[in-house]
């Protein structure tokens, strides 16, 4: 059973109400109990939301009357995807504000972006401008010591041996890579330090696989999937492609498909030769309870996943497959994390900080990560007094919306 969720012409909050009706996979009184929370969450103010901020969001489910059906069916599905957390271990509020400003205030905030281009081409792109502003990229040099002397940032030592020396720095480090470069001289004088080890994190499973596949007959013919019911929860149509013999691993596991059988370890026999294939590429987010499995394991669980929910798996041959495990993918958006979230700039008057893991008004986010980009960038620019820059607006809510809400005919923009 496969549910399309797209827009219909009401008026938001409205817009998805006939796609949710006709979710065949949820059951009349689910839908009922789904569409009574939403109007919660559309009620739910800025200061009732964060309230909820210290319990999880499974408690605010189970107080909001949500069958385990809906959860696990609906609540848990966008969640996890959002923000690479279980509803149980998520922060009620982070979990509300997805909801609210990405599915139900604005008509085009549910819409999923995806590249069209390989990643290295908007990288690329980005080297061009730091390369026309006068900066330079360095490449194959990761921080390795920020140097203070007193009260500010003097100097960054680079693994290449450079040390490089400025007059501001902005770090987009990862908490616990950030945590390691800093001095204990350093993290006494900046609370924003201080607290680096305290944050926990999600772990995400990217399970790729090859299968066997032609243009008139492919294993999959949607450019992206949900599952519900599964352990694989998004499944990617990468395309077709021609994949030659050999292979490579790491945390990434290389495995050969053999008569149906994982075997570790090992990349494609060299005698295979190269295949046109279609390349689908699985994701589990909130990863705790099988991130430690062995690849292998995790593949078979995948093809099994492909092959019970798309027809033309069915007589596919898996030829190639990758496991790659991303440990520490995000930050884990407990409860209470927001207390320790800290703000771009801090004691340290010359060190801005960046990253999804800071202040940024949203949770763990790529929506997140590119605020905390501005608001790093603002503080930079109000340090050296070289004036504001241009504000990123929001998605407006709807009129109808703004009456459900209580929120009257005004609307404030946000960096």
């Amino acid at each position: 059973v496969i549910d399309p969720l797209e827009a219909d012409d009401l008026p938001p909050p409205l817009h998805l109400t006939a796609a949710l009706m006709r979710f065949r996979t949820l059951s009349l009184s689910e839908k009922v109990l789904i569409a009574r929370g939403m109007f919660s969450m559309i009620r739910s103010k800025p200061a009732d939301r964060a309230a909820w901020h210290g319990r999880t969001f499974a408690q605010w489910l189970r107080a909001h009357g949500q069958p385990p059906g809906a959860v696990d069916k609906f609540w848990s599905v966008v969640i996890v995807s959002a923000l690479n957390e279980l509803p149980e271990r998520v922060a009620a509020d982070m979990a509300i504000q997805v909801f609210q400003e990405g599915f139900l205030a604005n008509d085009e905030s549910y819409v999923m972006g995806l590249s069209s281009v390989p990643l290295v081409q908007l990288y690329d792109a980005a080297e061009r401008v730091i390369g026309d502003a006068g900066g330079r990229l360095l490449l194959s040099a990761s921080a390795e010591q920020l140097h203070g002397d007193g009260q500010r940032i003097a100097a960054l030592d680079l693994s290449d041996g450079r040390r490089l020396e400025a007059d501001l720095f902005v770090s987009a480090l990862p908490f616990d890579r950030l945590a390691r470069i800093c001095s204990p001289a350093l993290t006494a004088i900046d609370p924003r330090l201080d607290v680096l080890d305290q944050f926990q994190v999600s772990p995400i499973l990217g399970i790729h696989l090859w299968y066997d596949a032609s243009a008139d007959q492919p294993v999959m013919d949607l450019p992206h999937l949900i599952l519900t019911g599964s352990p694989l929860q998004w499944l990617f149509n990468k395309g077709g492609e021609r994949i030659e013999a050999g292979g490579s691993s790491a945390e990434e596991s290389g495995i050969s498909i053999s008569d149906g059988h994982a075997l570790p370890g090992s990349s494609l026999d060299s005698q295979v030769p190269s295949l046109t294939t279609q390349h689908l590429h699985g994701v589990i987010s909130a990863a705790h309870d099988l991130v430690d499995r062995p690849a292998d394991d995790l593949v078979v669980m995948a093809d099994h996943e492909v092959r019970r929910v798309l027809p033309g798996a069915a007589h596919a041959r898996l030829r190639h497959a990758r496991v790659i495990k991303e440990r520490r993918a995000t930050f884990s958006a407990a409860p209470g994390v927001d207390n320790i979230r800290p703000l771009a700039r801090g004691s340290i008057p010359n060190l801005f900080l960046a990253g999804d893991w800071c202040q940024s008004g949203w949770p763990a986010t790529m929506e997140g990560a590119v605020r905390s980009g501005y608001e790093a960038a603002a503080a930079v620019l109000a340090e050296t007094q070289k004036g504001g820059y241009e504000q990123v607006t929001d998605l407006p809510p709807s009129r109808l919306y703004r009456f459900l809400a209580g929120m009257g005919g005004s609307h404030s923009s946000r960096s």
